[in-house]
């Protein structure tokens, strides 16, 4: 630990000591991270708190000045560290602490590491490209999210790709669907994007897409891997220097998505959307929270701004959080229920005909709904999505990870359709959507895409796909849903997770790699009883394909895994009944009770 991190240690704990009405908790935890020199876990040790206890501007602003302080420096350890990690490429690629891990030097050297996976065979067969030369002439996308140091992490990757000779199209700030999109309609030979999607404020990330802009399976991810910690060990390496300006360009993507989805979408009429909007501007009231991310702008140019600002102008829509933050105003930045709340909250006190409320991560992948009487995670509207597809004659099998809701699938099965579960990862729908016998694909995590569009999850076409139910239907998102409930039954997922704080990239893949050994193997099997709610369930199967899922006699579930994109563990667990459930939640804290206390057996016998 340097002298320099030690000073500022000792300056930031003053700094969070002279914090009126901290409570003591937060207060020693802050300490006991920074004494550590885990600065970001203080900074969103105070995020926290400001958001959670009603304080002054004063206060507030106190705080937030704490936490620029904290990012400026850690952005500084970004720029000069060499201290070398080991690179796991996970769900949706590699994530890491700005600062800590993720570095200015590291990411070179997994640039270099892509650019190696491009040369090789592998890559070129993969893609049916000729030779490398396909590769350099067609070129590679680079785009990232709203986060601090993006434009750094984007230089990088400049300087690293035309180093050896690849072309490269700049799209700056641009949504993770609307690059994989770019990628395939423009046939270019990847995509690199640099984002951790929902991850809190301390993260950058970054992500590798072969040339059908889907995400990278394991095959290619393990060359990138198993090169760059090779690299990690090398230290005569030097990072590219200079950017070649002639094989660089500039594009518009967000014009290309709007021609995109005009003209090729076989999913979305986007000008009956934008017809339907303008008739019914005084009857409908929208709220967008673009989570301060790379929405921004897009979903203006995506319905158009002469539209858009018809719709302002009627009171037909309000947006939030339009500004850049990189602090996200001291929230993690995902479609969450406690980020939602406020939306709802709006919704109710308008009195309009239509109301319709949409969340998007920094990235925009995942997006989350709501109207003036319901909180619509992906595992609610994805049966609203996947039941109007089948009334517009759009048909087609579903395919889903598996912590996500069964709902979708009865609907499909009773449709004559079947539902395919997969681990989590967007990545493992790429065979299912290539076969084009695949209408639609979700995640719980609020991921959605559709037959035609983009083998990545897309933010972008979940709100679509909400506004084309509303227009389609005359009706808001909660009444098409209790419907749905009324023919199929009634699911109650839901999901929970816990922290793993203060550890090190090896610790964590250490300690996960134990825990998920005893979740498969020295626990459960088909045939053994759980009690839950002190009623005695029959476990008639067991799914190992990602951490833990076991289904009981009832139809309900547990699952239980690691995150792959950080250390934490989640678990989910889902109720099923033919009619409605006076208490769903007793019957949920019973489930998340049993889910917490399996996964903490596990913990134990590791420990």
């Amino acid at each position: 630990m340097s002298t320099e991190q030690n000073t500022f240690a000792e300056n930031i704990i003053c700094k969070i000591e002279a914090i009126p009405a901290l409570p003591k908790n937060d207060l020693e935890e802050s300490e006991k991270f920074i004494k550590k020199h885990f600065f970001w876990e203080a900074a969103n040790i105070l995020g926290q708190f400001y958001n959670r206890e009603k304080v002054s501007d004063d206060v507030r602003k106190q705080c937030r000045k704490i936490i620029e302080e904290i990012r400026d420096f850690m952005g500084g350890q970004a720029l000069i560290s060499k201290e070398p990690t080991t690179i796991v490429i996970g769900t949706s690629g590699w994530r890491g602490v700005i600062g800590q891990n993720f570095t200015l030097f590291n990411i070179h050297k997994v640039l270099r590491a892509i650019t190696q996976l491009l040369k090789s065979d592998l890559y070129i067969q993969y893609n049916k490209f000729t030779s490398f030369k396909d590769v350099q002439q067609r070129g590679m996308l680079l785009t990232r999210d709203n986060r601090f140091m993006g434009d750094v992490w984007i230089e990088a990757a400049k300087k690293e790709m035309t180093s050896q000779g690849i072309k490269v199209f700049d799209a700056g700030m641009c949504p993770t669907g609307v690059g994989s999109a770019f990628v395939k309609d423009n046939k270019l030979a990847g995509l690199i994007n640099f984002t951790p999607s929902h991850n809190p404020m301390e993260y950058a990330g970054i992500k590798f897409n072969p040339a059908d802009g889907g995400g990278a399976e394991s095959d290619l991810t393990s060359v990138i891997e198993d090169y760059a910690n090779k690299l990690m060990e090398d230290a005569s390496f030097e990072p590219a220097e200079a950017i070649t300006g002639k094989l660089v360009e500039k594009v518009d993507a967000g014009a290309f998505f709007k021609k995109y989805i005009e003209d090729k979408s076989i999913v979305f009429d986007l000008q009956a959307i934008r017809k339907w909007l303008l008739e019914n501007k005084n009857d409908f009231f929208m709220i967008f929270d673009f989570m301060h991310g790379s929405s921004r702008g897009y979903i203006q140019q995506l319905l158009g701004m002469d539209l858009w600002d018809e719709l302002k102008s009627a009171g037909a829509v309000l947006t939030r959080h339009e500004d850049k933050d990189y602090s996200f105003h001291g929230m993690r930045p995902e479609p969450s229920a406690v980020n939602q709340k406020p939306i709802v909250e709006l919704l109710q006190k308008n009195e309009r005909k239509f109301t319709f409320g949409c969340s998007m991560d920094p990235d925009a992948d995942r997006i989350r709904f709501a109207d003036a009487h319901m909180d619509i995670d992906m595992n609610l509207f994805a049966a609203i999505a996947y039941s109007g597809l089948v009334e517009r004659n759009i048909m087609g099998d579903v395919v889903t990870s598996l912590p996500s809701s069964g709902f979708t699938g009865k609907i499909a099965r009773s449709n004559g359709h079947k539902i395919e579960e997969t681990p989590v990862g967007f990545k493992n729908f790429r065979s299912q959507f290539l076969s084009g016998d695949y209408s639609m694909g979700f995640e719980e995590s609020d991921g959605i895409s559709f037959i035609g569009h983009t083998l990545e999850k897309c933010a972008l076409s979940g709100f679509l796909a909400a506004l084309t139910a509303i227009s389609t239907t005359n009706q808001n998102l909660s009444d098409q849903y209790k419907a749905l409930q009324e023919k199929y039954g009634y699911f109650y997922p839901e999901r929970a997770g816990v922290d793993v704080r203060g550890v090190s990239v090896e610790e964590w893949q250490a300690y996960k790699k134990a825990v998920i050994d005893v979740l498969q193997n020295k626990l459960y099997k088909k045939g053994d009883k759980i009690t839950i709610g002190g009623v005695e369930k029959k476990i008639v199967n067991v799914v190992t394909i990602d951490g833990l899922k076991i289904f009981m006699d009832d139809d309900s579930w547990i699952l239980m895994r690691p995150s792959g994109t950080e250390p934490k563990f989640r678990y989910y667990y889902e109720v099923v009944s033919d009619t409605p459930m006076a208490n769903p939640q007793k019957e949920l804290a019973a489930y998340n009770d049993a889910a917490s206390q399996t996964l903490q057996k596990a913990r134990d016998m590791v420990s």
